[in-house]
Protein backbone atom coordinates (compact mmCIF):
# COMPACT_ATOMS: atom_id res chain seq x y z
CA UNK A 1 0.00 0.00 0.00
CA UNK A 2 1.71 3.61 -1.03
CA UNK A 3 1.54 6.06 2.26
CA UNK A 4 -0.21 8.63 1.50
CA UNK A 5 1.22 12.23 2.14
CA UNK A 6 -0.24 15.20 3.31
CA UNK A 7 0.41 18.55 1.09
CA UNK A 8 2.27 20.71 2.43
CA UNK A 9 0.37 23.97 4.41
CA UNK A 10 0.20 27.36 2.01
CA UNK A 11 3.25 29.30 2.91
CA UNK A 12 1.61 32.59 5.08
CA UNK A 13 2.71 36.14 5.05
CA UNK A 14 2.77 39.22 6.75
CA UNK A 15 2.62 43.24 5.20
CA UNK A 16 4.12 45.64 7.46
CA UNK A 17 3.50 49.40 6.68
CA UNK A 18 5.56 51.83 8.40
CA UNK A 19 4.25 55.11 8.41
CA UNK A 20 4.99 58.98 8.98
CA UNK A 21 2.11 61.44 8.73
CA UNK A 22 1.92 60.09 5.31
CA UNK A 23 -2.30 60.19 5.79
CA UNK A 24 -2.68 61.65 2.92
CA UNK A 25 -1.61 58.54 1.04
CA UNK A 26 -2.81 55.76 3.59
CA UNK A 27 -6.17 55.19 2.10
CA UNK A 28 -4.06 54.13 -0.93
CA UNK A 29 -1.60 52.20 0.36
CA UNK A 30 -3.84 50.34 2.94
CA UNK A 31 -6.33 49.80 0.52
CA UNK A 32 -4.47 48.31 -2.07
CA UNK A 33 -3.44 45.50 0.57
CA UNK A 34 -7.41 44.86 1.22
CA UNK A 35 -8.14 44.96 -2.15
CA UNK A 36 -5.59 42.00 -2.57
CA UNK A 37 -6.74 38.92 -4.07
CA UNK A 38 -5.13 36.83 -2.37
CA UNK A 39 -5.16 38.71 1.37
CA UNK A 40 -2.37 38.67 3.63
CA UNK A 41 -2.55 36.26 7.36
CA UNK A 42 -1.67 39.49 9.12
CA UNK A 43 -0.88 42.90 8.52
CA UNK A 44 1.01 45.38 10.97
CA UNK A 45 1.08 49.32 10.64
CA UNK A 46 3.62 50.95 13.20
CA UNK A 47 2.53 54.27 12.93
CA UNK A 48 6.09 56.43 14.40
CA UNK A 49 4.23 59.18 16.26
CA UNK A 50 2.66 61.09 13.31
CA UNK A 51 1.34 64.24 14.08
CA UNK A 52 -1.14 64.29 11.23
CA UNK A 53 -4.68 62.40 11.21
CA UNK A 54 -2.83 58.80 10.10
CA UNK A 55 -4.48 57.39 12.99
CA UNK A 56 -8.21 57.74 12.07
CA UNK A 57 -7.57 56.69 8.94
CA UNK A 58 -5.31 53.62 9.77
CA UNK A 59 -8.30 52.73 12.46
CA UNK A 60 -11.16 52.55 10.41
CA UNK A 61 -8.91 49.90 8.20
CA UNK A 62 -9.05 48.11 11.36
CA UNK A 63 -12.30 48.07 12.51
CA UNK A 64 -13.22 45.24 10.78
CA UNK A 65 -10.09 43.39 9.88
CA UNK A 66 -8.97 41.18 13.20
CA UNK A 67 -5.79 40.28 11.51
CA UNK A 68 -5.00 43.69 11.19
CA UNK A 69 -2.79 45.24 13.80
CA UNK A 70 -2.26 48.91 14.56
CA UNK A 71 1.70 49.41 16.46
CA UNK A 72 1.84 53.53 18.29
CA UNK A 73 5.50 54.69 19.24
CA UNK A 74 5.26 57.36 21.36
CA UNK A 75 8.36 58.59 19.79
CA UNK A 76 9.84 58.82 16.61
CA UNK A 77 12.50 55.58 16.40
CA UNK A 78 12.70 55.51 12.34
CA UNK A 79 11.65 53.31 9.61
CA UNK A 80 14.47 50.89 10.26
CA UNK A 81 13.48 50.16 14.00
CA UNK A 82 10.02 49.32 13.21
CA UNK A 83 10.92 47.07 10.49
CA UNK A 84 12.96 44.84 13.33
CA UNK A 85 10.51 45.65 15.52
CA UNK A 86 7.53 43.98 13.14
CA UNK A 87 10.36 41.27 12.29
CA UNK A 88 10.56 40.47 16.05
CA UNK A 89 6.93 40.00 16.25
CA UNK A 90 5.61 38.03 13.34
CA UNK A 91 4.89 34.45 12.98
CA UNK A 92 4.35 34.14 9.14
CA UNK A 93 6.67 32.39 6.57
CA UNK A 94 7.06 35.37 4.55
CA UNK A 95 7.60 39.02 5.37
CA UNK A 96 6.85 42.63 3.05
CA UNK A 97 7.17 46.15 3.92
CA UNK A 98 5.06 48.34 2.03
CA UNK A 99 5.85 52.18 2.14
CA UNK A 100 2.86 53.96 3.54
CA UNK A 101 2.76 56.39 0.35
CA UNK A 102 3.25 53.32 -2.20
CA UNK A 103 0.60 50.41 -3.29
CA UNK A 104 0.34 47.42 -5.05
CA UNK A 105 -1.09 45.94 -7.42
CA UNK A 106 -4.43 43.50 -6.30
CA UNK A 107 -2.82 40.74 -7.72
CA UNK A 108 0.94 41.26 -5.79
CA UNK A 109 0.47 38.69 -3.24
CA UNK A 110 -1.76 36.24 -5.30
CA UNK A 111 1.55 35.74 -7.82
CA UNK A 112 4.34 36.24 -5.14
CA UNK A 113 2.65 33.90 -2.85
CA UNK A 114 2.61 31.28 -5.58
CA UNK A 115 6.20 31.26 -6.11
CA UNK A 116 6.51 31.45 -2.34
CA UNK A 117 5.03 27.83 -2.36
CA UNK A 118 7.14 26.90 -5.51
CA UNK A 119 10.55 28.33 -3.66
CA UNK A 120 10.78 27.56 -0.25
CA UNK A 121 13.88 28.14 -0.23
CA UNK A 122 14.52 31.72 -1.77
CA UNK A 123 15.61 33.97 0.23
CA UNK A 124 13.41 36.47 -1.35
CA UNK A 125 10.50 37.04 -3.84
CA UNK A 126 10.75 39.85 -6.00
CA UNK A 127 8.45 41.61 -8.91
CA UNK A 128 9.24 44.90 -10.96
CA UNK A 129 7.40 47.96 -9.80
CA UNK A 130 5.85 51.54 -11.51
CA UNK A 131 6.45 55.17 -10.83
CA UNK A 132 3.91 57.41 -9.76
CA UNK A 133 3.98 60.73 -8.74
CA UNK A 134 2.18 62.44 -6.28
CA UNK A 135 -1.28 62.52 -8.03
CA UNK A 136 -0.82 59.12 -8.78
CA UNK A 137 -0.02 57.79 -12.41
CA UNK A 138 2.96 59.77 -14.20
CA UNK A 139 2.35 61.63 -17.36
CA UNK A 140 5.30 58.88 -19.03
CA UNK A 141 5.14 55.21 -17.31
CA UNK A 142 8.74 54.06 -16.16
CA UNK A 143 9.38 50.46 -14.77
CA UNK A 144 11.62 50.13 -12.05
CA UNK A 145 14.18 48.10 -11.56
CA UNK A 146 15.63 49.67 -14.63
CA UNK A 147 17.77 47.04 -16.03
CA UNK A 148 15.95 43.37 -15.44
CA UNK A 149 16.95 40.59 -13.18
CA UNK A 150 16.34 38.49 -16.17
CA UNK A 151 14.07 38.76 -19.46
CA UNK A 152 11.44 36.46 -18.08
CA UNK A 153 9.98 35.17 -14.50
CA UNK A 154 12.84 32.84 -13.34
CA UNK A 155 14.45 31.47 -9.94
CA UNK A 156 17.76 32.64 -9.72
CA UNK A 157 20.60 31.27 -7.53
CA UNK A 158 22.99 33.16 -5.66
CA UNK A 159 25.64 32.82 -8.71
CA UNK A 160 22.72 34.20 -11.33
CA UNK A 161 22.71 37.40 -8.64
CA UNK A 162 26.46 37.39 -8.52
CA UNK A 163 26.71 37.65 -12.38
CA UNK A 164 23.87 40.06 -13.03
CA UNK A 165 25.39 42.81 -10.36
CA UNK A 166 28.25 43.10 -12.42
CA UNK A 167 25.80 44.19 -15.43
CA UNK A 168 23.70 46.63 -13.34
CA UNK A 169 21.95 47.30 -10.24
CA UNK A 170 19.04 47.87 -7.81
CA UNK A 171 17.30 45.36 -8.84
CA UNK A 172 15.25 44.95 -5.29
CA UNK A 173 12.71 47.44 -4.82
CA UNK A 174 11.47 47.38 -1.80
CA UNK A 175 8.28 47.91 -2.31
CA UNK A 176 7.76 44.43 -4.52
CA UNK A 177 9.74 42.15 -1.97
CA UNK A 178 9.07 39.55 0.04
CA UNK A 179 11.48 38.47 2.12
CA UNK A 180 11.42 34.51 3.50
CA UNK A 181 11.48 35.74 7.80
CA UNK A 182 14.12 32.88 8.52
CA UNK A 183 16.09 33.64 5.96
CA UNK A 184 15.89 37.54 6.94
CA UNK A 185 16.73 36.95 10.63
CA UNK A 186 19.40 34.53 9.71
CA UNK A 187 21.64 37.80 8.44
CA UNK A 188 20.31 39.81 11.45
CA UNK A 189 17.44 41.62 10.36
CA UNK A 190 17.98 45.46 8.89
CA UNK A 191 21.16 47.21 10.08
CA UNK A 192 20.25 50.39 11.38
CA UNK A 193 22.97 51.89 10.97
CA UNK A 194 22.62 52.19 6.94
CA UNK A 195 19.18 54.23 7.04
CA UNK A 196 17.66 53.83 3.84
CA UNK A 197 20.23 51.68 2.07
CA UNK A 198 19.20 49.40 4.74
CA UNK A 199 16.41 47.60 2.86
CA UNK A 200 18.24 47.00 -0.37
CA UNK A 201 21.35 46.20 1.04
CA UNK A 202 19.92 43.61 2.74
CA UNK A 203 17.97 41.87 -0.16
CA UNK A 204 21.39 41.92 -2.30
CA UNK A 205 22.90 39.67 0.77
CA UNK A 206 19.48 37.55 0.95
CA UNK A 207 19.79 37.20 -2.74
CA UNK A 208 23.69 36.00 -2.65
CA UNK A 209 23.35 33.49 0.13
CA UNK A 210 19.53 31.93 -0.79
CA UNK A 211 19.00 33.19 -4.51
CA UNK A 212 15.63 34.86 -4.92
CA UNK A 213 12.23 34.37 -7.66
CA UNK A 214 11.89 37.15 -9.87
CA UNK A 215 8.34 38.53 -11.32
CA UNK A 216 8.45 40.55 -14.32
CA UNK A 217 5.58 42.17 -13.43
CA UNK A 218 4.48 45.27 -12.36
CA UNK A 219 3.32 44.44 -9.33
CA UNK A 220 3.89 47.39 -7.31
CA UNK A 221 3.88 51.40 -7.75
CA UNK A 222 6.69 53.29 -6.03
CA UNK A 223 5.14 56.73 -5.19
CA UNK A 224 8.05 59.84 -6.15
CA UNK A 225 7.02 62.83 -4.13
CA UNK A 226 10.16 64.52 -3.06
CA UNK A 227 9.63 63.96 1.08
CA UNK A 228 10.60 59.76 0.63
CA UNK A 229 12.61 58.71 3.24
CA UNK A 230 14.91 57.14 0.80
CA UNK A 231 15.17 59.62 -1.44
CA UNK A 232 16.33 62.33 0.86
CA UNK A 233 19.13 60.41 1.87
CA UNK A 234 20.42 59.86 -1.18
CA UNK A 235 20.13 62.99 -2.38
CA UNK A 236 21.80 65.04 0.59
CA UNK A 237 25.50 64.73 -0.81
CA UNK A 238 27.49 64.22 3.01
CA UNK A 239 25.22 61.56 4.01
CA UNK A 240 25.26 59.92 0.81
CA UNK A 241 29.41 59.79 1.32
CA UNK A 242 28.96 58.70 4.58
CA UNK A 243 26.39 55.78 3.66
CA UNK A 244 28.51 54.72 1.06
CA UNK A 245 32.04 54.71 2.80
CA UNK A 246 30.09 52.56 5.43
CA UNK A 247 28.52 49.67 3.03
CA UNK A 248 31.41 49.55 0.89
CA UNK A 249 33.84 48.46 4.10
CA UNK A 250 31.18 46.07 4.47
CA UNK A 251 31.24 44.56 0.80
CA UNK A 252 34.98 44.86 1.15
CA UNK A 253 34.80 42.46 3.83
CA UNK A 254 32.20 40.05 2.69
CA UNK A 255 32.62 37.22 -0.04
CA UNK A 256 29.54 37.34 -1.26
CA UNK A 257 29.73 40.21 -3.69
CA UNK A 258 31.75 40.42 -6.63
CA UNK A 259 35.54 41.58 -6.69
CA UNK A 260 35.66 45.68 -6.71
CA UNK A 261 31.86 45.66 -6.24
CA UNK A 262 32.32 47.89 -3.22
CA UNK A 263 33.58 50.86 -6.18
CA UNK A 264 30.81 49.57 -8.48
CA UNK A 265 28.15 50.43 -5.68
CA UNK A 266 29.19 53.75 -5.01
CA UNK A 267 29.36 54.74 -8.52
CA UNK A 268 26.24 53.45 -9.29
CA UNK A 269 24.16 54.93 -6.42
CA UNK A 270 26.17 58.21 -6.98
CA UNK A 271 24.31 57.96 -10.85
CA UNK A 272 20.92 56.85 -9.12
CA UNK A 273 21.14 60.34 -6.42
CA UNK A 274 22.12 62.88 -9.28
CA UNK A 275 19.81 61.41 -11.74
CA UNK A 276 17.30 62.11 -8.99
CA UNK A 277 18.49 65.90 -8.86
CA UNK A 278 18.24 65.94 -11.87
CA UNK A 279 14.71 65.35 -12.63
CA UNK A 280 13.75 67.95 -9.66
CA UNK A 281 12.15 70.98 -9.73
CA UNK A 282 15.67 73.30 -8.30
CA UNK A 283 17.09 76.33 -10.13
CA UNK A 284 19.89 75.02 -12.97
CA UNK A 285 22.36 76.41 -11.03
CA UNK A 286 21.79 74.70 -7.83
CA UNK A 287 20.84 71.50 -9.10
CA UNK A 288 24.07 71.68 -11.17
CA UNK A 289 25.98 71.79 -7.62
CA UNK A 290 24.04 69.32 -5.88
CA UNK A 291 24.92 66.81 -8.77
CA UNK A 292 28.41 67.83 -8.49
CA UNK A 293 28.66 67.14 -5.38
CA UNK A 294 26.90 63.74 -4.85
CA UNK A 295 29.55 62.56 -8.07
CA UNK A 296 32.35 63.64 -5.69
CA UNK A 297 33.07 66.38 -8.45
CA UNK A 298 34.89 69.92 -8.29
CA UNK A 299 34.27 73.47 -9.68
CA UNK A 300 34.46 72.23 -13.47
CA UNK A 301 32.08 69.53 -13.01
CA UNK A 302 29.70 72.34 -11.46
CA UNK A 303 30.50 74.64 -14.24
CA UNK A 304 30.09 72.18 -16.90
CA UNK A 305 26.89 71.22 -15.61
CA UNK A 306 25.59 74.66 -15.41
CA UNK A 307 26.40 75.19 -18.99
CA UNK A 308 24.84 71.81 -20.00
CA UNK A 309 21.85 72.49 -18.04
CA UNK A 310 21.38 76.06 -19.49
CA UNK A 311 20.29 74.68 -22.48
CA UNK A 312 16.47 73.34 -21.56
CA UNK A 313 15.75 69.50 -22.46
CA UNK A 314 18.55 69.22 -24.53
CA UNK A 315 20.84 70.60 -21.77
CA UNK A 316 19.36 67.82 -19.61
CA UNK A 317 19.49 64.75 -22.18
CA UNK A 318 23.27 66.04 -22.12
CA UNK A 319 23.56 66.05 -18.51
CA UNK A 320 21.77 62.96 -17.94
CA UNK A 321 25.09 61.20 -20.65
CA UNK A 322 27.87 62.92 -19.21
CA UNK A 323 26.76 61.51 -15.36
CA UNK A 324 26.52 57.78 -16.94
CA UNK A 325 29.97 58.47 -18.43
CA UNK A 326 31.27 59.60 -15.17
CA UNK A 327 29.76 56.87 -13.36
CA UNK A 328 29.17 53.59 -16.07
CA UNK A 329 26.14 52.33 -13.60
CA UNK A 330 25.46 49.63 -16.06
CA UNK A 331 26.25 47.80 -19.02
CA UNK A 332 24.47 50.07 -22.38
CA UNK A 333 24.28 46.69 -24.06
CA UNK A 334 22.58 44.83 -21.83
CA UNK A 335 19.84 47.55 -21.11
CA UNK A 336 19.27 48.33 -25.02
CA UNK A 337 18.33 44.26 -25.58
CA UNK A 338 15.86 44.60 -22.45
CA UNK A 339 13.77 47.20 -24.68
CA UNK A 340 11.00 44.86 -25.74
CA UNK A 341 11.35 42.59 -22.21
CA UNK A 342 10.64 46.46 -20.68
CA UNK A 343 7.87 47.55 -22.73
CA UNK A 344 6.20 44.30 -22.27
CA UNK A 345 6.21 44.34 -18.70
CA UNK A 346 4.56 47.79 -19.03
CA UNK A 347 1.86 47.00 -21.23
CA UNK A 348 1.06 44.19 -19.83
CA UNK A 349 -0.56 45.68 -16.82
CA UNK A 350 -2.99 48.82 -16.95
CA UNK A 351 -1.65 51.81 -15.92
CA UNK A 352 -2.52 52.79 -11.80
CA UNK A 353 -5.39 53.43 -10.00
CA UNK A 354 -5.81 54.52 -6.85
CA UNK A 355 -7.86 51.82 -4.63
Amino acid sequence: MTPMTSPAAAPTVTLVVPNFNHAHYLPESLGSIANQTRAPDRVIVIDDCSTDDSIAVIERFLSDRPSWRLIRHGTNQGVVRGQNEALAIADTAWIGFLGADDALHPTYLEKAMAQAANHPDAGLIVACCEIIGPKGPSAKRMLRPVMLLAPASAMLTPADIRQALRFGDNYFSGTTSLYRRTALQALGGFDVKLGSFSDAFLARRLALTYGCYFIAEALGYWRIHGQNYSTATATDPASLNAKLAEIGALIAHSKLFPDGYDNVFARRNRFGAARMVLGGETAPSAKAARISALLDGNELDTQLLRLLLSFGSAGHLAALAWMALRTRPMSLTRLLAQTTARRAILSATPGYRAP
